[in-house]
């Protein structure tokens, strides 16, 4: 017993925080009889093991059996939940990363007082007008980089080498020059520039933020073969479903499996083809039956065809 309570006391002072000296002037003894009790050299009264108790928010039971107590099963179960954040996290990393020097940190906190809203509008901006989904991306600082570069991951590659920015300064373009498929076709019609009292007549006013999540959309858009999964080609089913549950209902995946419409929807996109009308594309296939590699070629520039 003396053991047990022993080992149940030092992880009960532990978990509040206490120091042999302080729970000695809590409970009005000396420090050396509470290093006996946690070398397991001797055993407080009745009384004291109550006010013990008191004092540790527990039970007389906990201390003298083997009950865990509330704080040490608050603190089991906070371990546990970081244990398994911990694995998840490993076991399914982001699929793409976005990686900034330490001079980019400031930029993101201080020209953005919701850092993740450019790149969520982006991704809503290519949902409306390409029809995919884009799965969540990591922001992340990276000491290796250059103070003021940045670098595009994909399944922990990367797929943009560094790149450098111009931050703090503004990029100015003209308006009908964007928007354009590939961002870096326009950085020779405009021009970095001081950020300006008044945007110029006809000209569009982007920071140096702006201009990278243009580059990111760039490489989503190019390499969305790689970035679409089957669940999110399940999820975008199940979107044209509760629409047109006709359309899917008994079609996918009975007769186009998720794979053959997962390649399609890819083919597609990084041919720079809209996929929002899913619904269509799935009655296609429907009525076009997979007649090897050759077919589905066919049936992508078919479609090409069709949608745009």
């Amino acid at each position: 017993m003396l053991t047990e309570f022993a080992e149940r006391f030092i992880q009960l002072r532990q978990d509040q925080g206490y120091t042999q000296q302080k729970i000695a002037e809590k409970l009005g003894i000396t420090p050396q009889a509470v290093s006996k009790w946690e070398n397991g050299t001797s055993l407080p009264d009745a009384e004291m093991i109550r006010s013990i108790a008191r004092l540790m928010d527990c039970s007389t039971d906990y201390l003298l059996n083997h009950q865990i107590s509330a704080i040490s099963q608050h603190n089991l179960e906070s371990l546990q939940r970081q244990r398994q954040a911990e694995v998840e996290n490993v076991i399914q990393k982001y699929v793409l990363v976005l990686e900034v020097g330490r001079g980019l940190v400031d930029m993101l906190v201080k020209e953005n007082t919701n850092t993740y809203l450019p790149i969520h509008n982006m991704r809503m901006r290519l949902g409306d007008h390409m029809g995919i989904m884009i799965p969540m991306i990591q922001l992340r600082d990276n000491i290796t980089l250059g103070e003021k570069e940045y670098r595009i991951l994909l399944h922990g590659r990367e797929v943009v080498a560094q790149n450098s920015s111009e931050y703090p300064k503004y990029f100015y373009v003209r308006e009908n020059a964007l928007p354009v498929a590939e961002w870096r076709t326009v950085w020779p019609e405009g021009e970095w520039l001081e950020k300006q009292d008044e945007t110029p007549a006809g000209y569009v006013e982007l920071s140096a933020f702006d201009c990278i999540v243009a580059h990111l959309s760039e490489v989503i858009l190019q390499n969305y073969d790689r970035i679409l999964n089957r669940q999110l080609t399940a999820d975008m089913v199940n979107m044209v479903r509760r629409r047109y549950p006709a359309v899917v209902d008994g079609v996918v995946p009975e007769q186009v499996s998720l794979k053959r419409l997962q390649r399609v929807l890819a083919g597609l996109v990084t041919t720079g083809v809209p996929i929002n009308r899913l619904d269509y594309i799935i009655s296609y296939l429907e009525e076009h039956p997979e007649t090897g590699n050759d077919g589905e070629t066919s049936i992508i520039a078919a479609l090409t065809e069709e949608l745009q």
